[in-house]
Parts: structure tokens; C-alpha cells; sequence
């Protein structure tokens, strides 16, 4: 088998060498017809190897095809194993996490460290398990002082006080003493009733993702700089520590949480005494110089720094309202306003939706692919035939310094009848703002993406950067803003695909015959609006919103359709009004959040919340499954959907915040309604969050947590 394994590319000749030489000889006289039963052996021989190397890989749950994955687990005596919720999550959940480690969790069987950690694998999220005995108050002996455990909360530790914080885990890190309860534990809001019970074991996950961005420039407001590049408000973030083993209990820096303030003064306190602490969260540059610890400092908690004979410290400083996400800028100790404020920080978000530096490589390509781009086949397709990279300010030839000379280069490419056809990228690899006013025009039959992506592998030559190969980029660790809004247009059978930017501002389509557009993970404060004329009337463009975040849709009376996918619609960004304006378009709406009136001809809608009043005008096509439809909406039939009919009364969605910079931004509240929260397909939540299936999650580790429970305990799994 090993002399196969060496010879796979030549199984025929490695047989015929087995054989006499005359017999070779004799063979090639009369026509070659050993040899030709040789190669027919030597193929079936290679299909038996390639069953034998999979039959091997089968025996290890990390090589296994996912097929084998529950088999392996009834070989360990684990039931329940739940759907490979990775597979449709995207969110890193794999069973052959829980499979691989239950031998260990057996074996310690009764810790709450494992109750934890299977948690943890099941759902893919951060964990902490929390044994309430040992927080319930008691009446001392005097024989017998419990200091751990005091009956009361002493006033001199705020930095206890602000664990009790909801945000913050919904509390759960507190170390305060409660009084006992005698109900049984059961799920609810931040905890349910009957937590602090004697017998009660509850775990909490923080299904919260932490994105962690470098050179991201400040949004000035007046005379503050809000970190998002948007000027909106939203907590700091670091992200969670690896832990180390099973038997580690997770504490706060283990969790996906935002970062206290006091938390965060720790961090700088240890980073200007030298002293081993927690890594400071977040680094700000101002007008090109790098601030020390010494020069951030924490809003509320401390002054501005002083130099040894009690004057203002000379130079630039911050304080930093870690809550809000807002720097405040000061030179020579008086508030200041500079030129630049560059913030390297964490940010969360309960999924991967809108712009980010998180890695979009998946869904770049999916949307790629989802494209009804075809393109000239007699000019390659839809393969790319050109990339211009873009670096703010960059000199290096090849490489744009301004979004606007990158599209003037692109222009200049299409100018040639050589250069036309195929798709064109226009990569931002880095994470600045670029003030240029873009008007993209795509011939027919081309393509422009214009993506958030760097090109990785950089080489140099007498040290001039090399540029990219065309069609090679890395999608992660990018978010450019652009300030102004787009405006692209083009002719039959074009198409425009935006990937992973801030826009500051609408994105138009201006009169013409665009084929198509897509929005893919990008965030954008205004409208995306096609419009149209009598000579340009874009009567075949297709727009497509995925995984994004969008002020409004209007489309002119001539777009055919609209594709909504796991994206937000919040016409509060975009100064109000409807949603969704689509006169004579087909609305195709899966697991989204629409928070406003929508119009359009006719639908199909999956999954959603649509938090406005619905109206189509052909009811008779289309329909709506397991979906939120506001009361006094006219669609199509329904299917398990809330309310069922037009006229039915139904409960309103809550929402832990609408407010677009929380990372909580249209997560269904933990009060919402049970239908809401359960109601989409596969016994998911409605609206945005439908992809993370975290119901499902929640439900399966309830489920493979339960035989690892103590006796006469009990316990419940939370979501926070």
C-alpha cells in the first residue's frame, strides 16, 4: 500500500514493472491491450486507496468527514449530539469539539469547571459558571466570621458595584450576597427566577463577537472624538482571554463584556508602573505621535496628567469615556481640538453584520458568487482582469493614494477596448477615511468590487512594494470610511459590488442600464437608492443588500428586485421615513430586520422582523414564512407567521437597544416575546440574528450539560 501511496500519479507503470519484460514486449506487438487492462486495474486500485485513507481518517474525530462525526460520538455514549449548527451559523460552533473532548469531561464529571466548558464547546460562545450557594447571605457567628461572604455590600468598593451592571453579563459577575430562594431555577430575563437558590448552578454565555480594529480614525463631534467612525456611541471592548485549561473557572477578562471603567484604569495603572496586569484595551495617536499610558486617562476617574512640579503635562492627552466610546482631547493640560486622532480598539457586535475588521473572506466569496454577473465569455467571463490597490497617502508606484485616483485609474483601463470586460477590484488596504466625491461608470459587460481587503505576501523589490496579483486579497482587518456617499452607474450587464465599507452618506445609482448591485457587509448611514430616466431607466438592476447595515432602500419604478439578507433596514439613520420604497420590484427578505415601512409589488419573506407596516400590491404571489408582519400589513399568504392573519393582534418585538453603535444593535430583548424569540425556521429567533441560531445553541447545551450535574443540583443555561 505504501509503494501505491508513493506511485499515485503512475499506478499503471508501477503494475507493469511487476511484470516479465517478455511479457511487455509480447504485449506492445500486439496492440497494448495488457496495458490497457492495466490502467483500468490501476484506477479501481486507486479508488480502494482512496476509501482505505478515508476509512483511516475516520478513525480520529479531527480528520473524520462530518458524516462520521455522530457515529464516533455513539462509540463514546454521548446522545443529543446536535446539528452541525456551525455549518449554517458561520459562527466556529463544531460538534467535533464536544465529541473530542467528552472522555475528558467524564472525568470530571460533578465540577462546575465542566459544566462550564461544555457550555462553552456547545455553543461556541464565552461561559461562566456560577455555583449560587456561595453567594447567599448568612448571619454570622461570632466564633465564626465569614469576610468572604458579607451579608451586606460595603460602599467602599465601586468597583463591585459596577459588576452588578445588566450589560456586564446581566450581572453575573457580581461577588455581592443575596438572599436565598426557594423556586425553582427557570430561564428569563438576565436569569430568570429562582436564581440564588441553595441547589442552583446557572451558566451565562456573553454571545457577544469582539472585533479589534487598528488604525481607525476618530469621528470629531464639537469638541469630542467618538471612536466610531460614524460619531455613534458604543461601549469599549477587549477581547477575551484564551483559557488555558478545563479546570480554569472564567472570570471577567474571559468574558466577551464591555470594558468597565475602573477595569481600565487598572490596565493603565499597571502599564505606567511597569507591574504584570491586563494588557491595555485600546492605543490612540494624535496628530501622528503615539500616546503613552501616562497620557490616556479614564473620564470620571482621574484628572489630566501633571508634570513633577504640579503643572499641566506638556503635549497632547485623552480622557477616555470607555461606556460611551468618546475621547477627549486636551494639549498642555487645556481641551483641544487636533488635526487626526487614530484609535486602535475593540468593538462588539452580537454577529458579524455591517463593516468590520473581522475576517469576510466567506462571504465576500459567497456574494461573489451569488452575482448575476456574467460578463463577455469572449473576454474571460467574470475573471478579474485588473486591481488597483488603494493607501491613503501612499507613494508607491501602483498604488492610489485617494479613493478618487483609483477609480480614475479604472476609468482609464476601460478607456482601452482592450481592457473592458471581466471584473476590475478596487482593494482599500487600509482603515482611513477617504473626503473624495467617487462616481464609478462601469462599462457594459464589466464588473468594479470595491473591497475592504489588503493583499497579503507583500514583497519588495529595491524597496518598492510590489503590487498585488490581481484577483489576491485578504478581506480582515480593514474598515475604510468613505465620506460623501458612491455614485456609480453603467451600462447592459454590469454590475458594482461593494464589500466591507463605511459609507458616510448614500450610495446612488445613477440613470442608466446597471445590470447589477450588491452590498455585502458594509455599513451605510444613508440611503441605497437607484434612480432612473425615460433614456436610462436601470430596468435590469438587481440590488442586493447581504449582512449589512442600511439607512433605506429607494428604488425607481423600474428595478425589477430586491434581495434582503440577514441585514438591518433602520431609517433612522438616514433621517426617517419608509424602509423600503420598491414601486414595481420583488421583495426577497430572509432573516432580516426592517425597522419601517415597506412597499414593493410582490414578496417573499423568511425569517424576519418587519417592524413597519407591510403593504404589496399582488397578493396573489409570493408568500411569508415564520415571520414578523406588523399589524395592519397587507402580503401574500402566511405561513407560521406572527401574526397569523392581517387582523390578528399580535406582540410587539423589543429590542435590547436600536441604538446603531451598541453591540446589542436589533438583538431581540431577552423579555421579547417567546414566539419572537423562537418563532423563525428551525426554532430560531426572527430578524438579523435568525443565522446564529442561538435558541438552538442554548437548547442544546441545556440538553448535554444535564448528565454532568451534580445530584440534587440544579441548573439552568443563560444567554445574556
Amino acid at each position: 500500500m505504501t509503494a501505491f501511496a508513493e506511485r499515485r500519479a503512475d499506478r499503471a507503470d508501477y503494475l507493469a514493472a511487476r511484470l516479465p519484460g517478455h511479457v511487455l514486449v509480447r504485449d506492445e506487438e500486439s496492440g497494448g491491450l495488457l496495458r490497457a487492462l492495466l490502467d483500468a486495474v490501476a484506477g479501481e486500485l486507486g479508488v480502494v486507496e482512496r476509501d482505505l485513507e478515508t476509512l483511516y481518517d475516520s478513525w480520529f474525530v479531527e480528520t473524520c468527514p462530518d458524516w462520521v462525526v455522530p457515529y464516533l460520538a455513539d462509540l463514546v455514549g454521548l446522545a443529543g449530539l446536535p446539528d452541525d449548527l456551525g455549518a449554517v451559523s458561520g459562527a466556529g460552533v463544531s460538534r467535533r469539539t464536544i465529541v473530542a473532548n467528552t472522555v475528558a469531561y467524564r472525568q470530571r464529571k460533578g465540577t462546575v469547571a465542566v459544566l462550564e466548558q461544555i457550555v462553552r464547546d456547545v455553543t461556541g460562545w464565552p461561559a461562566r459558571a456560577v455555583e449560587f450557594h456561595r453567594l447567599l447571605g448568612t448571619t454570622a457567628h461570632a466564633r465564626y466570621p465569614r469576610l468572604d461572604r458579607p451579608a451586606w455590600g460595603s460602599v467602599r468598593h465601586a468597583a463591585d458595584a459596577e459588576t452588578e451592571s445588566l450589560p456586564l453579563a446581566g450581572g453575573w459577575l457580581s461577588s455581592h450576597a443575596h438572599t436565598a430562594e426557594v423556586r425553582s431555577i427557570e430561564p428569563g430575563p438576565w436569569g430568570g427566577h429562582g436564581r440564588h437558590g441553595i441547589p442552583h448552578i446557572g451558566v451565562v454565555v456573553t454571545p457577544l463577537r469582539v472585533w479589534e480594529g487598528t488604525g481607525l480614525p476618530a469621528h470629531p463631534v464639537g469638541g469630542t472624538w467618538f471612536a466610531h467612525p460614524l460619531g455613534w456611541e458604543g461601549p469599549l471592548f477587549a477581547r477575551p482571554a484564551t483559557e488555558e485549561g478545563i479546570e480554569h473557572l472564567a472570570g471577567e477578562a474571559d468574558l466577551a463584556v464591555p470594558v468597565r471603567p475602573r477595569r481600565l484604569l487598572a490596565a493603565l495603572q499597571a502599564a505606567r508602573s511597569s507591574a504584570p496586569g491586563e494588557p491595555v484595551p485600546l492605543a490612540v495617536r494624535v496628530d501622528g505621535v503615539d500616546l503613552d499610558a501616562e497620557r490616556i486617562r479614564v473620564c470620571g476617574l482621574e484628572d489630566l496628567a501633571e508634570d513633577g512640579a504640579g503643572g499641566p503635562l506638556p503635549g497632547w492627552q485623552v480622557m477616555v469615556d470607555a461606556v460611551r466610546g468618546v475621547l477627549h482631547t486636551a494639549q498642555d493640560g487645556v481641551g483641544d481640538t487636533p488635526g487626526e486622532v487614530i484609535v486602535d480598539w475593540g468593538s462588539g457586535s452580537v454577529a458579524d453584520v455591517g463593516a468590520g475588521p473581522y475576517d469576510r473572506t466567506l462571504e465576500h466569496d459567497a456574494a461573489l458568487t451569488a452575482d448575476p454577473f456574467v460578463g463577455d465569455t469572449d473576454t474571460g467571463g467574470d475573471t478579474v482582469t485588473g486591481q488597483q490597490p488603494v493607501l491613503a497617502g501612499s507613494t508607491t508606484v501602483g498604488t492610489s493614494p485617494t479613493l478618487a485616483d483609483a477609480v480614475t485609474a479604472v476609468t482609464g483601463a476601460w478607456s482601452d477596448p482592450a481592457g473592458r470586460g471581466g471584473t476590475h477590484v478596487i482593494s482599500i488596504g487600509d482603515s482611513a477615511r477617504y473626503v473624495d466625491l467617487v462616481a464609478l461608470t462601469v462599462p457594459a459587460e464589466s464588473r468594479a468590487v470595491l473591497v475592504a481587503a489588503h493583499w497579503p505576501g507583500r514583497q519588495t523589490v529595491l524597496g518598492d512594494i510590489l503590487p498585488p496579483v490581481p484577483g489576491v486579497y485578504a478581506t480582515q482587518g480593514v474598515r475604510p470610511t468613505i465620506t460623501g456617499g458612491l455614485s456609480v452607474g453603467g451600462s447592459a450587464g454590469s454590475s458594482v459590488l461593494l464589500d466591507g465599507l463605511v459609507v458616510d452618506g448614500d450610495v446612488v445609482v445613477r440613470a442608466g442600464d446597471l445590470g447589477s448591485l450588491t452590498v455585502s457587509q458594509c455599513t451605510i448611514a444613508g440611503q441605497v437608492r437607484v434612480e432612473g430616466t425615460a433614456a436610462g431607466p436601470n430596468r435590469s438592476c438587481v440590488v442586493t443588500i447581504r449582512r449589512s447595515v442600511v439607512g433605506a432602500v429607494v428604488l425607481v419604478d423600474t428595478v425589477p428586485e430586491l434581495r434582503l439578507s440577514d441585514s438591518v433596514v433602520h431609517p433612522a439613520l438616514s433621517g426617517g421615513g419608509d424602509a423600503v420604497v420598491a414601486p414595481v420590484a420583488h421583495l426577497d427578505i430572509a432573516g432580516s430586520t426592517v425597522l419601517g415601512d415597506v412597499g414593493g409589488r410582490t414578496l417573499t419573506v423568511t425569517s424576519s422582523l418587519c417592524d413597519g407596516v407591510v403593504s404589496i400590491v399582488d397578493r396573489q404571489v409570493g408568500c411569508a414564512r415564520y415571520s414578523y408582519l406588523a399589524p395592519g400589513s397587507r402580503t401574500p399568504r402566511r405561513y407560521r407567521c406572527v401574526p397569523p392573519q392581517d387582523t390578528t393582534a399580535a406582540p410587539a418585538p423589543s429590542y435590547v437597544s436600536l441604538g446603531p453603535g451598541s453591540p446589542w444593535f436589533a438583538s431581540l430583548a431577552p423579555g421579547a416575546a417567546e414566539v419572537l424569540r423562537t418563532g423563525g425556521e428551525f426554532g430560531a429567533e426572527m430578524g438579523v440574528h435568525h443565522h446564529l441560531r442561538r435558541p438552538v445553541r442554548l437548547d442544546a447545551a441545556r440538553r448535554l450539560v444535564a448528565p454532568y450535574l451534580p445530584a440534587g443540583m440544579q441548573i439552568d443555561v443563560f444567554g445574556s
